[in-house]
């Protein structure tokens, strides 16, 4: 997918990056609108105009590029979009909006532990492998001891 993304549009995101990091969004908006279709780095591109509006406090013009990059985004990777958003609203005084995207952020957060949960889960089947390896329980599992777990009557 990226593959077909020209040099000039990740050279003029990586330049607005570089801009908000530098504290400079009239700069990074001026890469930005250097950019004409950003394809599929189309969502950063809108992050990254919310971002230098909403840094210029210019709340009003964030609050779209923000909607549109949060949704945009696939989940895993929209809740900085939200936070932002959220952000945006709150400072403008929409408090209720404001609430919306924070709560909207935060199911992004347990969307993401829950999915880490899963992978862990299926990676290491009913064995666990405990971080700790100087733990006296490192190397415990029901499974390898040949013990089904007792259920409670």
């Amino acid at each position: 997918m990226l593959d077909k993304v020209s040099p000039k549009v990740v050279h003029k995101i990586m330049a607005a990056e570089g801009y908000l990091e530098l504290g400079m969004p009239i700069q990074a908006l001026d890469a930005l609108a250097a950019l004409g279709d950003a394809g599929p780095l189309e969502a950063m591109r809108l992050f990254l105009t919310g971002e230098a509006y909403l840094r210029q406090e210019r709340y009003q013009e964030a609050i779209e590029p923000l909607h549109q990059a949060a949704r945009l985004f696939p989940v895993m990777e929209s809740r900085k979009a939200w936070c932002a958003l959220s952000e945006c609203f709150r400072l403008g005084g929409y408090k209720e909006l404001a609430e919306v995207a924070s709560m909207t952020a935060e199911a992004v957060e347990e969307i993401e532990a829950s999915c880490e949960v899963l992978c862990l889960t299926q990676n290491h089947g009913s064995s666990w492998d405990w971080p700790d390896s100087d733990s006296r329980m490192a190397d415990f599992s029901l499974s390898s001891r040949g013990v089904s777990p007792r259920i409670p009557r």
